[in-house]
């Protein structure tokens, strides 16, 4: 049964001696990295288990399980290197149970030591020989067997070589031991034929006088030793035992030259195949020492570096970075503190064009010398997919921050909609209510006057103008309501054609003229042309100009002037008309023209819904034109009309 052995490394050469040796030895290794240590169920189901040199103290948590362990062997470090001591004595200290490796051992001398911990062949079966015993004397061969067979050996007798040969072809014969007469060369004979059926016998020949013998015949057919009779059973089982433990031997080494050999060319080529995958991978790879001699690269590092082997042998790894990154080397290299490998960013610079490497450094034991490997991989692609992604990731970062910001003007305008739509809803209520109550209430009291014996005309009268003015300005909120929604939707009719403006602004200020006369305002009308030809629809314009002048009415005092100009600006006419009221806080110009708001000094006073000036912006879009509000230098606003004068 083969001896289970364990082997817990870190990149130890000294680990892979120990891993040839137990197999020479018979052993089933199994070999693994100690960062594996966690996986393995049951440590006490080895036989012997070896633990490397430069295991991290982290580690020895899980290996205290093997204080009691009968077979347990500590690899040492190099007594050179000072820190690897350190951290194995602390490995020794608690594990005091561990039989200690040095590097500096010979093959030999570990081979006895792993004899010694094995105990090889103190627990396994005594493999006895089976014996074949000649001889004419029946008597004697009687006395013989029967001594034989007490010593536990297996034996077949036969007094003749005929005999003993007819026994052979049976059972296969480690030991032919037969007694030779003088003359008689049968013995020599049947040895011969012996090892014809099996080349491993041997052969044990007694006889009364050693001069019987012809000692060159009995060399040159392989007799390995001659016995005097007479002689004592112990001498036979002596020299039987001595004759047995050679043949042992003899096999043993055998075994282990085949088992060698066999060792050896599954290193040649699991060697030649690690030494392929080296030199041919695409990726550099360079060894080096502690001070940053190289060591050696592959193939791969002739394309990067540009240069041969035996230049690169000459120089150190540190020549071939940048500063920069050379110093982040040498910093990561100190500061290993029991790990064994790391990564490292370097910059090569090669033909003026600069070439990011990602280095992979393990630690590694290089014929007992602590040394590094490297493993360089080419990333300029993937810092070019880096600069796409952060490229990308800086005009998404502005695209959500432009998408943010329109978000939160959106929320703040629907936000300041919603307050508008509150106002306006809050203001409805009082323009509905107000003339709706006038009209309920004039009713009830002409119903009641009706119910009078004496039906007064006059207050009738009254009473029905006063419910006629009501029901017109309640007709006028709905109708603007109307107006304003037909906008929304796009459903207001559109009829444009050729249109001479001083004709709609005459017949505007013709149609408020009547509130105007009330007030005592005078109207003051300016063109610097008799005619103004705009496509446009004239309906629209002129609600547009009689809202502005109704405005312009409500909000200038008593015996002012309204002026209406009229000019004409390259491609475009302009509408002017200024009042003498109250105006307008400069913060709130450009939010008149917006549906359902008031301007705060207007609507602390005047009243109203906030809806003329918003449909008055909307039928001056339809036409292509814009509008606006400035406040004069003295008191007052002016509204701006600008039209294009494109002709259908």
């Amino acid at each position: 049964m083969k001896n289970k052995v364990l082997i817990v490394d870190s990149n130890s050469v000294l680990a892979m001696r120990l891993k040839v040796l137990f197999e020479l030895l018979g052993g089933e290794v199994e070999h693994i990295h100690y960062r594996m240590l966690s996986q393995v169920e049951d440590l006490e189901h080895y036989d012997a288990i070896a633990i490397a040199n430069g295991i991290p103290t982290t580690f020895l948590d899980l290996l205290l399980k093997l204080r009691n362990h009968e077979k347990l062997i500590l690899l040492a470090p190099k007594p050179d290197h000072a820190q690897q001591l350190a951290l194995f004595s602390q490995f020794n200290k608690a594990l005091p149970n561990g039989i200690v490796v040095y590097p500096f051992f010979s093959n030999k001398e570990i081979t006895n030591l792993l004899e010694r911990v094995f105990e090889i062949g103190s627990e396994s079966r005594l493999v006895l020989p089976t014996v074949l015993l000649i001889d004419h004397s029946l008597v004697r061969l009687a006395e013989l067997a029967n001594s034989l067979s007490g010593a536990q050996l297996n034996v077949y007798t036969a007094a003749t070589s005929y005999e003993g040969i007819a026994q052979a072809e049976h059972q296969s014969i480690d030991l032919l031991i037969a007694a030779y007469e003088p003359d008689d060369k049968s013995a020599l004979e049947l040895f011969e034929q012996l090892k014809v059926l099996n080349h491993s016998t041997r052969c044990l020949l007694y006889t009364e006088k050693a001069d019987q013998i012809d000692m060159l015949e009995a060399i040159r057919v392989g007799v390995d030793d001659i016995l005097i009779s007479p002689f004592e059973d112990g001498d036979l089982l002596k020299a039987l035992h001595k004759l047995w433990q050679t043949e042992l031997l003899q096999r043993h080494n055998q075994e282990l030259v085949e088992r060698l050999q066999d060792t050896v060319d599954a290193l040649i080529e699991r060697d030649s195949l690690l030494r392929v995958i080296y030199k041919h991978t695409p990726d550099s790879i360079v060894l080096f020492n502690r001070d940053g001699s190289i060591i050696e690269g592959n193939d791969a590092c002739k394309e990067l570096f540009g240069c041969t082997q035996e230049q690169m042998q000459l120089s150190s790894i540190f020549e071939l970075f940048d500063e920069e990154s050379v110093d982040n080397l040498k910093q990561k290299m100190k500061g290993l503190k029991g790990r064994r490998n790391f990564d490292c960013e370097l910059l090569l610079t090669r033909n003026e064009i600069e070439i990011p490497l990602m280095g992979t450094f393990n630690e590694i034991d290089h014929h007992g010398e602590l040394a590094f490997s490297v493993i360089l991989k080419n990333v300029a692609h993937l810092k070019k997919k880096q600069q796409v992604l952060e490229e990308a990731k800086e005009v998404l970062e502005a695209e959500v921050q432009a998408r943010t910001a329109q978000l939160q003007k959106a929320k703040e305008a629907a936000e300041a909609a919603n307050i508008s739509k509150s106002e306006f809803l809050a203001n409805m209520s009082h323009e509905l209510r107000t003339p709706m109550h006038s009209i309920l209430s004039f009713a009830r009291f002409g119903l009641d006057k009706l119910n009078a014996d004496a039906i007064p005309v006059d207050k009738l009268k009254k009473y029905l103008s006063r419910i006629e003015t009501s029901g017109e300005r309640l007709l006028l909120l709905l109708n603007n309501l109307l107006d304003l929604s037909k906008l929304d939707a796009g459903r207001f009719p559109f009829k444009p054609n050729n249109h001479d403006l001083c004709h709609i602004v005459k017949t505007s200020i013709d149609d408020v003229s009547g509130s105007a006369l009330a007030k005592h305002i005078k109207f003051k009308f300016m063109a610097n042309n008799e005619r103004f030809f705009v496509y446009c629809d004239q309906e629209q314009i002129n609600q547009v100009i009689r809202n502005l002048l109704g405005n312009a009415i409500k909000f200038s005092p008593k015996g002012g002037d309204v002026l209406i100009e009229l000019t004409m600006q390259q491609d475009k006419v302009i509408i002017e008309i200024c009042d003498q009221g109250v105006g307008i806080p400069d913060n709130e110009l450009s939010q008149i023209f917006s549906k359902f708001v008031q301007s705060s000094t207007t609507n602390s006073g005047a009243g109203g819904t906030g809806l003329g000036l918003a449909i008055c912006k909307e039928f001056v879009l339809l036409h292509k034109g814009c509008i606006y509000a400035t406040n004069n230098e003295g008191p007052g606003v002016t509204m701006h009309i600008e039209l294009p004068m494109n002709k259908k």
